[in-house]
């Protein structure tokens, strides 16, 4: 291992036998930790106690080091991927094979040709794709007709071996999805691309066959063989268990001998090989591409626009309703974009507003400010009205943007006529404030395990954006909501509105999740804010059965934070997504003034 990870490791074997045993199972349990807890918020709490477990007496720095390290590597292969120009002495960071709707190979790379040769009787430009076992070849005719139907891809492809163990060998995607520089270099014709589906995996120097590489070179067990499989293959050491039909503890001491086994250097390829196939399949989804062209839209729908800033970032916004219109700014949460459920789009052009939506900086397709402040989104809200001529508007901001809010109606005084602020969060969970042991709901957790390991959060946001897709994310939006049945029953009688809760997360990290890295870091350092500038009159608007933000609670930070309402309103028998209810009310009181 290199970089700077590479301290730990070379710690133990300057110390001896002594200190081998804990560093290298302790790395390897907080790797696999990291995953379960950015895949499946129902292994957050079993990550609590690993690295509790972990971190007793230890000093858990040089562990995120490592992640660092690996997370760095994988980072790397996806930016390999984008650069036009050949690195000098070093081959591609990716291989690739595309495959016509006929199933006849339209391109292979001569790395795929050696990695996928085994199974295939040939690979030749033009001859039908043919797989020697029938299983593998009933999986991959599945899985390209689905993503080839619309599924889009990326999904896992893993073919059987001769021995009967299974290994992943990359990811099939539809062909107009890989990078534009990859598009370019294969030269294909339009007619060729139609329905084509592409396999594209890391370039390896090992065979894909892991399950048995690591068995024959590096002496493991078989069972400890298919434990480094599975995990290399991106399940968690739960799901593993579960798979292989044995204990998480059993699993515990298996993957300690596999790492005492394995050595540093190897330990470090098997983590790679799992990250660079998760950012490989984020970058395909994604274009890092932050131009104005990056954001697809369809006919009907507002594109996004930018204002440049004095410094030279940009912040990126949709500009809703009524050009002429009563201008209305509006702050989204931190896990939302400037894209607009349609009902309430068309509701504010109805209400004769012009409803501009703005993505705070490292949010969305605006560009990420590294020393972000409350105080310093303030100062970029003046340069964004200034720059499309609003001299007064009204100010409104949804759940976690309301700091925001409120610093900028503090600095903009008397421009801002009139703050409305939706399911207001003024601080981190209460639970996870007065209990960090046993936090309640998905954001006390969240919020507990920064607090407690304040490392973990670059990891976690970086594997959540590698494994990003509409799949993913729907789960995720239901354990958001978790603790408030009003919004859970509203969400599922509203597939509209969960499809754009979907849409308008996947759009928040699709350049980057630095702004809601810097934001979370906000909170947990706690809210604290100068108000003396405020003359708008502040309405405060809160769904009374708000299970993700009680109204107690919301209570409870208004009077920390310092903020006198000209107005609480709460609103029976709703929940913290009471605005998608009443954005007709909303917008009546904001054109009222």
């Amino acid at each position: 291992m290199s970089g700077p990870g590479s301290g730990i490791d070379d710690e133990t074997h300057a110390g001896g036998a002594a200190h081998e045993e804990p560093s290298r199972p302790d790395l390897a349990v907080a790797l696999d930790a990291i995953y379960g807890y950015a895949t499946d918020p129902e292994n957050w709490e079993e990550m609590n106690s690993l690295l509790d477990e972990i971190g007793a007496g230890a000093d858990i720095a040089p562990l995120a080091d490592g992640m660092r390290a690996h997370l760095s590597r994988a980072q790397d292969i996806a930016m390999r991927l984008r650069d036009t120009r050949p690195e000098p002495d070093a081959g591609p960071a990716w291989c690739h094979m595309i495959v016509g709707r006929d199933f006849r190979l339209l391109d292979i790379s001569p790395e795929t040709t050696g990695m996928l040769a085994p199974f295939c009787r040939s690979l030749a430009p033009g001859s039908l794709l043919a797989f020697t076992d029938p299983e593998n070849a009933a999986r991959f005719r599945s899985l390209a007709s689905s993503v080839a139907a619309g599924g889009g891809g990326p999904v896992l492809l893993r073919l059987v071996l001769a021995d009967g163990e299974e290994a992943v060998f990359g990811y099939l995607v539809v062909e107009e999805s890989l990078p534009d520089v990859l598009r370019r270099r294969l030269d294909l014709p339009a007619s060729a691309r139609c329905g084509a589906v592409a396999f594209v995996a890391p370039s390896r120097e090992a065979d894909g066959d892991a399950t048995r590489m690591y068995r024959d070179a590096f002496g493991l067990t078989p069972a400890e063989a298919r434990l480094a499989a599975a995990l290399r293959d991106g399940l968690s050491l739960k799901e593993a268990s579960a798979k292989l039909n044995i204990s998480v503890n059993t699993a515990r001491n298996q993957i300690k001998s596999v790492f005492e086994k394995l050595g540093v250097n190897r330990q470090g390829d098997l983590i790679r090989h799992l990250t660079e196939l998760s950012q490989l399949a984020a970058y395909m989804r994604v274009s890092e591409d932050t131009s104005e062209s990056s954001a697809s839209t369809v006919a009907g729908e507002v594109p996004l626009s930018f204002a440049d800033l004095p410094d030279g970032r940009r912040l990126a916004y949709r500009d809703y309703g009524l050009r002429g219109g009563v201008p209305v700014i509006l702050l989204p949460s931190s896990v939302s974009s400037s894209w607009l459920w349609p009902p309430e789009a068309e509701a504010a052009k109805r209400a004769g507003l012009r409803y501009i939506v703005v993505e705070r900086p490292g949010t969305g397709a605006s560009t990420a400010d590294p020393d972000l402040t409350f105080e310093s989104f303030a100062r970029d809200l003046e340069h964004f009205a200034d720059a499309l001529g609003l001299d007064r508007f009204r100010l409104s901001a949804r759940s976690s943007a309301s700091p925001f809010a409120l610093a900028c109606a503090a600095r903009l005084g008397n421009r801002v006529e009139l703050l409305l602020l939706a399911s207001a969060r003024l601080g981190v969970p209460e639970d996870a404030r007065k209990n960090a042991r046993k936090p309640v709901g998905m954001l006390g957790a969240f919020f507990n395990n920064l607090k407690r390991y304040p490392w973990l959060l670059d990891s976690t946001l970086f594997i959540l954006r590698a494994k990003m897709s509409r799949n993913f994310i729907r789960p995720l939006v239901y354990k958001f909501f978790e603790p408030s049945p009003a919004d859970v029953a509203l969400i599922r009688a509203t597939p509209s509105l969960e499809a754009a809760m979907i849409r308008s997360t996947m759009e928040t990290v699709a350049h980057t999740y630095a702004g809601l890295l810097r934001e979370s870091q906000l909170y947990l350092d706690g809210v604290s804010l100068d108000l003396t500038g405020i003359t708008a009159p502040v309405l405060v608007w809160h769904g009374e059965e708000d299970g993700v933000v009680p109204l107690g609670e919301m209570k409870r930070r208004l009077a920390e934070v310092g903020i006198e309402p000209a107005e609480i309103r709460a609103f029976p028998g709703d929940g913290h997504c009471f605005v998608n209810k009443r954005h007709e009310e909303i917008f009546a009181r904001l054109r009222e003034g």
